[in-house]
């Protein structure tokens, strides 16, 4: 499901007590991107430095030679080098690529570090509100039924619907959220098994993943046809189309 990304750049730099004769160059430029196409990350040094290296917030961690040699897969050196040295290119940018990223520049006797916040800066019109790289309305005003909610949720502006939950760390912070600012309760989501028992999809068309980490276990257990998130855990259920709760809208792209 492709999604308009647009990438914030926020920097930081800390620099040793030792005096280097070094400087540090960041594209301080927003960027705007698609999930699945190319972003570059500029970081580049004027004066020596030993090398540098990249490290994602989710602990993942590549040496910028390594990549401008193409030991991994998806990542290559920018074009253009200069003042860019320890730049590098994402060919495909993921959902476990959001977040921040560090860039380590490391010299004889000190460490340059930069962080850039990579994710969506999104302006989620009323009554939804931004999670994670999404914006959602956890309706809570009325209790409705899976079509009567998905209908309310359709009608609020283009492309909304149920909350298409597909990425686990973005689940989990649509759990945390209900949990922090709401209380446990169930709620809708836009899964049904409607069409063909036993085969879950999504709103969009899509396939809803099975099993661990999203899934009770022991679920689905053909109790219902539509997709709920519990209110025990958090996690998907399968559950009576015709009962009433609240419901979570997202706006999708």
């Amino acid at each position: 499901m492709a999604r308009l990304l647009l990438i914030v750049v926020v920097v930081t730099v800390w620099l040793s007590s030792t005096a280097v004769d070094s400087s540090v160059y960041f594209d301080y430029e927003d960027v705007s991107a698609r999930v699945n196409e190319p972003v570059e990350l500029t970081c580049g040094v004027e004066g020596h430095f030993r090398y540098c290296a990249w490290e994602t917030e989710r602990g993942d961690g590549f040496q910028v030679e390594d990549v401008h040699a193409g030991v991994h897969p998806g990542m290559r050196a920018p074009s253009n080098l200069t003042r860019n040295q320890c730049g590098i290119v994402v060919d495909a940018l993921t959902e476990r690529s959001l977040g921040k990223w560090t860039c380590r520049v490391y010299l004889d006797g000190a460490t340059l570090k930069l962080e850039k916040t990579v994710g969506k800066a999104l302006a989620c019109p009323d009554p939804f509100i931004q999670v994670g790289t999404e914006c959602y309305y956890f309706h809570r005003e009325q209790k409705m039924n899976w079509d009567s909610a998905r209908g309310f949720c359709q009608g609020l502006y283009e492309n909304t619907d149920l909350a298409v939950l597909d990425d686990c760390h973005q689940f989990q912070l649509v759990w945390n959220k209900i949990v922090v600012d709401y209380g446990k309760t169930w709620y809708w989501i836009g899964g049904s098994d409607r069409h063909e028992e036993g085969s879950w999809h999504w709103v969009t068309g899509e396939p809803v993943a099975m099993g661990t980490p999203f899934w009770l276990p022991g679920t689905p257990d053909n109790n219902g046809g539509c997709l709920d998130v519990s209110n025990s855990y958090g996690y998907f259920n399968d559950v009576d189309c015709s009962l009433e709760t609240y419901f979570i809208c997202q706006i999708l792209h």
